[in-house]
């Protein structure tokens, strides 16, 4: 990145202060920022990165982003050049809009309340066979995130975001950075449920992106979820739908659980189906692999080239991974994050999976958060489908994975509980057994992973 001083500040709208220079990158934390970057001084919720002016100009930093009523002071000459704006968030993403605009790429922006990251880097992989590719970087997906992940694209023709929410306007925002080309939302369930009250509600807010896409744009609807479809209305310009139900434009058929992975036939717009394939589990992968086959479909991708792309598609990091544990059972490490309907989707998943030699089907399951009065009553029908779908033993852990593990117990599954994760790790020492295929699946803050790293400790 070259980036000059004067630029920068007119894509902010700010007042420079100090020699004019360039800089080579942007950060926002001190702790990983380079000689050369443009630190933005942020006000978080836990600390004000105004303090943190002086540590950027000792690293090298070539010049601050403050706040017009910031601490910091005028830099010495030659040091570094101060620009001041009136809100340095809205900087950062006022200059993220302006590179993205200015780089002539194309973006797809992708939102949801299950699915997102998956489908992201289905959506990568699939455009990845016909364009180079530059995709949002881990979790990076708030009003902080998105402009970062925008800001480190190095010339690639196409990028592909997401966008996350905890509270209406968010996603129209960041829409208004990213300007996508093509805008995706997975599904609606009820994630943040908490915070938004209702499920037409965290459909409304999600909606944003439809409502937010800019003219010529393309609205990639998912037509297997009606409230998606319905906030596709919000959108007058080019829709592109994907589903497994008849009648879409993308259409995905004979899906089949492999061990390991998962195959189904795509075709787009009526065209010969093509055969798909990749390392990922369950229908519901099926649904974020056909959908970013959608999004490659909306660039003009070859659907046999973007079929291709797929086929190496695995799981990330506490999404799906499977690790195998002591005395040889096998773990499905699902703790990144949860949600009712994606703790249904991986119940079904893992009741369809075929587990070792004289294995059992093992669900490890701990709270589910933000889910406001009826929190309980959800867990309780996770474990109804727990037992509904068969499987051969529950271990709730915590409170509210104690509910899930009752309501299980109530449908006549063996069940067990344990208070936190490391007790979990110490029953499931001494639970599972060779061929046994464990399910571990939580919210992130339970911090479930804790006890799937205990058991692989042991199996060192």
């Amino acid at each position: 990145m070259r980036l000059a001083a004067e630029a920068a500040a007119a894509a902010m709208d700010g007042a420079l202060e100090g020699t004019p220079g360039v800089a080579r990158g942007v950060s926002i934390d001190t702790r990983t920022l380079l000689p050369g970057d443009l630190f933005f001084a942020i006000r978080g919720p836990n600390r004000d990165g105004h303090a943190f002016v002086p540590a950027a100009l000792q690293k090298g930093a070539a010049g601050a982003v403050v706040e017009a009523r910031g601490s910091a002071g005028t830099p010495e000459a030659g040091q570094m050049f101060l620009i001041r704006v009136d809100d340095t968030t809205r900087a950062l993403g006022a200059l993220a809009r302006h590179r993205r605009l200015e780089s002539g790429a194309r973006v797809v922006a992708i939102t949801g309340s299950v699915g997102k990251t998956t489908t992201r880097a289905a959506a990568a992989a699939a455009i990845g066979a016909a364009f180079p590719v530059f995709e949002s970087r881990g979790n990076w997906n708030n009003h902080w995130g998105l402009p970062l992940s925008l800001l480190a694209a190095e010339g690639e023709p196409v990028g592909v975001v997401e966008l996350g929410m905890s509270a209406p306007g968010e996603i129209r925002d960041l829409t208004a950075i990213a300007v996508p080309d093509c805008g995706l939302i997975t599904t609606i369930a009820e994630a943040h449920l908490e915070f938004f009250g209702s499920l037409d509600a965290i459909a409304e807010a999600k909606g944003e992106l439809y409502e937010a896409l800019p003219a010529g744009a393309t609205a990639v609807v998912n037509a297997d979820d009606a409230r998606v479809k319905g906030q596709a209305d919000r959108f007058s310009g080019r829709r592109l739908s994907y589903g497994f139900s008849s009648g879409t434009d993308v259409h995905g058929a004979a899906f089949r659980a492999l061990e390991g992975g998962l195959e189904f036939r795509a075709s787009a717009f009526g065209g010969v189906g093509v055969p798909v394939r990749c390392r990922l589990e369950g229908r519901h992968n099926a649904m974020n692999v056909l959908a970013g086959l959608a999004a490659a479909t909306a660039l003009g991708v070859p659907l046999a080239a973007a079929a291709g792309g797929v086929a190496e598609l695995a799981p990330l990091p506490g999404r799906g991974r499977r690790i195998r544990l002591p005395a040889g059972a096998t773990a499905i490490d699902d703790t990144y994050n949860a949600n009712p309907k994606a703790m249904v989707a991986a119940i079904r998943s893992l009741a369809a999976a075929a587990p070792g030699p004289g294995g059992r089907r093992v669900l490890v399951a701990g709270a589910m958060l933000e889910l406001g009065d009826d929190s309980e009553a959800l867990h309780a029908r996770c474990g109804r489908a727990a037992a509904e779908a068969g499987l051969d033993l529950v271990v709730g852990v915590g409170a509210l994975g104690g509910v899930v593990a009752e309501a299980a117990a109530g449908g006549g599954a063996p069940t067990a509980t344990a208070v936190d994760p490391e007790a979990a790790a110490v029953l499931l020492a001494g639970a599972l057994r060779p061929g046994d295929l464990a399910l571990f699946k939580a919210s992130r803050g339970v911090r479930l992973e804790r006890a799937l790293r205990r058991l692989e400790g042991e199996a060192r």
